[in-house]
């Protein structure tokens, strides 16, 4: 990660037991403000994020996504085993932060906001 977003990301911040992971770097616990940074900076040559959450009693709980070539945004999350992985084409970068901080903060209906189709069935 660049100095500004290693200086944001800081132990004890409101999401723990978090990794975010870009090909730039990995950081533990981001902040919003991180989290933010990590998806507007997505493009080429750092197309992908994926937060994963340390604490899942079996380690398939993450969300993530990929800033296409072409522009277009997908947009995925695993809750649990191979049948509660989903993905959604999403719109832009607002869309996207907007996602992933309602899944890193476990708001209630975080995903309603786009259709979600599962990957294995």
């Amino acid at each position: 990660m660049d100095a500004t977003a290693s200086s944001i990301c800081a132990p004890g911040s409101t999401h723990r037991a978090l990794r975010a992971r870009t090909q730039l770097g990995v950081c533990d616990n981001p902040s919003l403000e991180l989290l933010r940074r990590l998806v507007f900076g997505l493009g080429p040559g750092n197309p992908y994020l994926v937060i994963d959450r340390l604490d899942a009693p079996d380690g398939d709980y993450y969300a993530q996504a990929l800033h296409r070539p072409d522009g277009t945004w997908i947009v995925e999350y695993r809750d649990g085993g191979r049948n509660r992985h989903y993905q959604a084409d999403a719109s832009g970068p607002g869309v996207v932060y907007q996602l992933l901080a309602g899944w890193t903060l476990q708001l209630p209906g975080w995903q309603r906001r786009l259709t979600w189709r599962p990957i294995f069935q």
